[in-house]
This record gives structure tokens, sequence and C-alpha cells, in this order.
């Protein structure tokens, strides 16, 4: 049974607007070969990890559908069924003590479930396969 988000039905996209989305090498690959892109056209380099690009014009995710760089704006994933585990993740992120929490850059925060250790745990192995090149 999958889960439904509260930010789906809501058309919330905080999440996806001036993002710096980490991504493995793997999953680049992937949304490359799901999309028709070069790795290169959806990627930067940012503190030698590779990273989503946000669009200039929306300052969203290159692959969120939006015309607005409001970000309380609506917006869709294009790659939503092959979007990267940290997206997937989303709003469970760490703290500086490896801890796991819920972001408090979400506006829905308060709809999901309080992370656990597993959670912590996904997230520092999710950690150590961005630092492998």
């Amino acid at each position: 049974m999958v889960k439904q988000l509260p930010c789906v039905p809501m058309g919330c996209s905080a999440c996806c607007r001036e993002t710096t989305m980490p991504l493995t090498i793997s999953e680049a690959k992937r949304l490359s070969r799901r999309t028709g892109m070069t790795v290169e056209t959806f990627t930067w380099e940012h503190n030698g990890v590779l990273t989503l690009l946000n669009d200039e014009t929306t300052r969203a995710c290159v692959f969120l559908l939006t015309a607005s760089s409001d970000p309380s704006a609506e917006g869709m994933c294009s790659v939503y069924e092959v979007r990267p585990e940290g997206c997937r993740k989303y709003p469970i992120v760490l703290n500086p003590k490896d801890e796991a929490i819920l972001d408090d850059g979400c506006p829905h925060r308060s709809q999901f479930p309080q992370p656990n250790d597993d959670d912590a745990i996904a997230l520092l192995n999710l950690e150590e396969r961005l630092m492998r090149k």
C-alpha cells in the first residue's frame, strides 16, 4: 500500500524550491535514462556531491513543473516515480547530531509521523553513498 503524502494533494512544492538535493551517481543515471537529458544538464557539484539544479527562472528543481518562483506556488514533480531517495525521505533530515528529525522548512511537517532510528540509519547510509565517486 502506498502512503499518501500530505503535500501531494495540496499541491505543495516548498521542498522543491531553492533545493540542494543530493544525488547518487546511480540516481543521476536513472533520471538521465528516464528523461533523456544528460546528467550535466540537471546536476551540479556542491561540496563534492552531485546535486540537482534549480531552474534559473523559478528557482525550483529543474524537474518541478511550475511557472512560478513563488515558494508557495503549486508544482508537480515530473520524475516523481523515479525521484531521488532524499526526495523520498523528505521531510526527514539529519540534525548536526545525526539524529533524524522533521525539517522545519516543511510547511506540513506536523502531518508526518515522527522519524525513528531506522530513518536516521537510512539517511546515514544515503550520506555515505553520496560521498562515493
